[in-house]
């Protein structure tokens, strides 16, 4: 899983929880970053991003140029703030209202196997 967060402690604690249950997790602080570790793996099976991070590209902009250009690969997005547009439901498989209680359960549905 790639996560796109700029909060540091939220996406360490997202991170460490993620990892603590088996998932291969691997960090960013931007859009912009995440996007870069796309372009050298696209191994990914599910891209989480934050909708508010600063500078542009936004966590919408990410999720949008992964279902363009990385098909294969589910988008999950949170926001504490943010309510999902019907013109914004086409960028992403997933949709959590933070604070998320239970990370594991909520981003099950769009894995496949973790535990292999």
């Amino acid at each position: 899983m790639l996560i796109a967060e700029d909060e540091i402690l939220i996406r360490m604690d997202i991170a460490d929880t993620l990892r603590g249950q088996g998932w291969e997790v691997v960090e960013t602080g931007t859009a912009g970053d995440a996007l870069a570790v796309l372009a050298r793996d696209q191994q990914f099976e599910i891209v989480l991003t934050d909708v508010h991070m600063p500078g542009a590209p936004t966590g919408l902009d990410l999720a949008r140029m992964v279902k363009r250009s990385y098909r294969h690969i589910k988008v999950a997005v949170m926001s504490g703030q943010h309510r999902p547009t019907d013109d914004d439901r086409h960028l992403f498989d997933l949709f959590l209202q933070k604070p998320v209680l239970d990370l594991v359960s909520a981003l099950s549905p769009l894995a496949g196997n973790i535990d292999d």
